[in-house]
């Protein structure tokens, strides 16, 4: 009998263990998702950075390289730096990129200034 409850006991944790797992990878896969070196910065909600009139539609080219380089690294190359305002400095084809991909979050460098 208690070999019996043994078995459906670790049949119950071994079934446990893969959804915790299962979740946990769906979950980190998501936090990358949202935001880009989350361990470089601080973290930013994206739709709080402003862009000044000064900024133009990005070379295609550029924008091709830079989200070739995120598929393959699975992190944008360039960060995002702002003002203390929130107005961007540098990284603008970063941010159109995060904004494609759907991020809600991405990690920022704010400038000393």
């Amino acid at each position: 009998m208690f070999k019996f409850i043994k078995r459906i006991k670790d049949k119950i944790n071994k079934k446990v263990d893969i959804k915790i797992e299962e979740y946990a990878n769906r979950n980190m896969f998501e936090l990358n998702r949202i935001t880009n070196r989350p361990l470089e910065g601080e973290i930013v909600k994206l739709e709080n950075i402003k862009i000044s009139k000064k900024y133009i539609k990005p070379n295609q080219i550029k924008l091709i390289s830079r989200d070739v380089y995120y598929y393959t690294h699975n992190y944008f190359r360039s960060q995002i730096v702002l003002t203390k305002d929130n107005y961007l400095i540098d990284g603008y084809t970063t941010y159109l990129l995060a904004k494609e991909k759907g991020f809600e979050f991405i990690t920022i460098v704010r400038d000393k200034e």
